[in-house]
């Protein structure tokens, strides 16, 4: 299957590879193609003052809002390196972005980052990609075979060191339920 007909099926997809936005340093914020700047700066979380702002002259996670905010009235948006550029408040605002445009507005969603946790709680289907190639794709954070080609996640790795003798603990990416699940099952 195509990438295409994946986020097609899906609406939010992940994939673990590296991204690289496509804005120019030189360029001012107000100068990008961004539709209702103001409206589209807030819903991203950015304050109006970066409109006069150069593109060099951002943070890594306004880069990134910048990059969702030129993209934010496509049919198909594809954003990066949310793990690497945003911090965990921003992160989480973003992904309940990116799910609200899917939901709402049936805009299809690529999410590309190297990190796995990025993808909990977001996507639907994770894709691992060489050479521009699919070699591997599941809907399954806890899928064995995901992890041969990407680093597992502490959470996964402690809830599967935990259930190895037999289930004890839900297969959680949350840190708060896996938290409430351990409480459930010492009492």
């Amino acid at each position: 299957m195509e990438i295409k007909d994946l986020v097609n099926e899906y609406g939010i997809i992940g994939i673990v590879s590296n991204y690289q936005n496509k804005l120019k340093d030189d360029d001012m914020v107000i100068e990008l193609n961004i539709k209702n700047l103001n409206d589209t700066l807030k819903l991203v979380g950015l304050d109006e003052n970066i409109m006069h702002t150069k593109v060099k002259d951002l943070s890594l996670s306004e880069k990134v809002k910048i990059d969702l905010a030129t993209k934010i009235n496509n049919d198909v948006i594809i954003i990066g390196n949310l793990a690497n550029s945003l911090n965990y408040k921003d992160l989480n605002n973003i992904k309940q972005l990116l799910v609200n445009l899917n939901m709402d507005y049936q805009k299809k969603i690529v999410v590309i980052d190297s990190d796995i946790k990025t993808f909990f709680n977001l996507t639907k289907k994770i894709i691992i990609m060489q050479n521009k190639t699919i070699i591997y794709e599941t809907d399954d954070f806890f899928d064995d075979n995901l992890y041969k080609y990407v680093k597992c996640p502490k959470i996964i790795e402690f809830i599967k060191y935990v259930n190895k003798d037999g289930k004890k603990l839900e297969n959680n990416t949350d840190i708060y339920e896996l938290i409430k699940d351990i409480y459930r099952s010492v009492t």
